[in-house]
């Protein structure tokens, strides 16, 4: 069972790390972001990042199976 979870955990960390690399992208180009267009985008890419740490937990307690 395990060996079947690391596949599925190693993308789940990838996407984990892409969306970081994406918020940081975004907060490098428009430093004042707060209260302009590029505020929702980060805003929904932070909701992003917490909902696939939610999917890693659900996976990693066997409550989601491939």
């Amino acid at each position: 069972m395990e060996q079947e979870i690391e596949p599925i955990m190693a993308a789940i960390e990838e996407v984990d790390t892409r969306i970081l690399d994406i918020i940081e992208l975004y907060r490098a180009i428009w430093p004042n972001f707060n209260r302009t267009p590029v505020d929702p985008v980060i805003s929904n890419l932070y909701d992003a990042y917490k909902a696939n740490g939610k999917l890693a937990d659900a996976v990693d307690k066997g409550w989601v199976k491939r």
